[in-house]
């Protein structure tokens, strides 16, 4: 069974939490007061802090996991009726979804990407997400549905998953990939230069501050 783990210290968990002394309350300094956008007993989405695109937004558990993949095996069926409603809504408003994810595992080094799970949503092209992820030489298999990323191997494995137009591919870790992986590749489709990608390089306050604005009447 899948237990949830302490966070001491994990920036996402803070922030669930209410805290006040957070890298979002730092860099926005109110403006907005919060990025949270909706929740339910176990599920919150925020804004992206430095989003790629508008629209870029952030699914996470309210509680601590590593990986949705842990994430499903306890609440799959509040996840599918988070993302039957969601789904529609971000389409209506920014376009078709692709959904990415780094998930993680016991064991593996910490940082920031992965120390609390959580889901990207960008109205980006999952196609030429995937070949660029070939290119990098890593493997994948392809999952008949979400359910199945709640199956052995990968609640305790490490993953890329990759959601678009409802085909569900998970790909393989090498260990050789740069942190903020995702966000590389993502910013690699959007033509963004290296690295400014990176939120530590670059804070996009305005694409949150219109991004939030598009999502206010959800």
């Amino acid at each position: 069974m899948i237990e949830t783990v302490q966070c001491a210290g994990a920036d996402f968990c803070e922030e669930l939490s209410g805290s006040g002394d957070t890298s979002f309350a730092r860099f926005y300094e109110g403006d907005p007061p919060s990025r949270l956008i909706r929740s339910t007993e176990n599920l919150t989405l925020l804004a992206d802090m430095s989003p790629l695109v508008l629209g870029h937004l952030l699914l996470l558990p309210s509680s601590h996991y590593l990986s949705f993949a842990q994430v499903l095996s306890r609440h799959a069926a509040e996840v599918h009726r988070f993302l039957a409603d969601f789904i529609p809504r971000y389409r209506e408003t920014f376009g078709e979804p692709l959904i990415l994810e780094h998930g993680s595992s016991e064991g593996q080094e910490s940082h920031a990407c992965i120390t609390h799970a959580h889901l990207h949503f960008l109205p980006v092209d999952g196609d030429r997400v995937d070949d660029l992820l070939i290119g990098d030489s890593l493997a994948y298999e392809d999952l008949g549905s979400l359910d199945e990323l709640a199956l052995p191997p990968w609640p305790s494995s490490a993953y890329f998953l990759r959601v678009y137009r409802d085909k569900f591919r998970v790909y393989r870790p090498t260990g050789g990939q740069k942190r903020q992986y995702l966000r590389s590749i993502v910013g690699a489709v959007l033509a963004i230069e290296d690295p400014e990608w990176d939120y530590a390089v670059v804070m996009r306050k305005g694409d949150l501050r219109e991004t939030m604005r598009m999502v206010d009447r959800w």
